[in-house]
């Protein structure tokens, strides 16, 4: 009887460790897919990039970016357009980043989807910083939350080209 036991035993921890080994990969595999269908990154010429941010940035012809950085890189919010602006009934679906590293030649896009931001625990972006996304976003001095970009909706959040040549533009839709 002791040896029937000691079987069903290892029966469930072997059973357990494939359980557990599939939910490992099966996270692994859901991750990179995900980082696959989000993040695009590609070397390209600078006027290719720059057509493509003139493309991007024509959907908000006239319209101020709600953050503006500053010649000494201090982070301004436009609150007034946040405040200005009627409640939005849309729905924001994606934040978008497009970004150019002039040295590297590289122009990465990056959707992140809205829904995956309302499940983060914290509603402010910090987000920004943890992407290798070359802007420099004091989350606690601006305290610009998800929040507030559905209060204002769709639009453009940063516009910015630095000194060292790198060139981001972020909106929501």
């Amino acid at each position: 009887m002791a040896s029937n036991s000691r079987k069903t035993w290892i029966s469930i921890l072997i059973a357990a460790v494939i359980i557990v080994g599939v939910l490992a990969v099966s996270v692994v595999g859901g991750t990179m897919y995900f980082i696959y269908r989000h993040v695009n990154a590609e070397l390209t010429s600078e006027r290719s990039a720059d057509a493509e941010f003139v493309g991007a940035r024509a959907r908000f012809a006239g319209q101020p970016p709600l953050i503006e950085i500053r010649n000494d890189d201090e982070p301004v919010i436009h609150r007034d357009l946040i405040a200005a602006a009627p409640r939005s009934d849309r729905k924001l679906d994606t934040l978008r980043v497009l970004a150019y590293d002039e040295r590297a030649g590289k122009l990465v896009r990056v959707s992140i989807p809205f829904w995956l931001l309302r499940m983060l625990p914290s509603r402010n972006l910090s987000f920004l910083n943890d992407q290798g996304i070359d802007v420099d976003i004091d989350s606690e001095r601006v305290r610009l939350t998800i929040d507030d970009l559905e209060r204002r909706g769709p639009g453009l959040l940063l516009d910015q080209k630095d000194r060292r040549g790198s060139h981001v533009l972020v909106w929501t839709e």
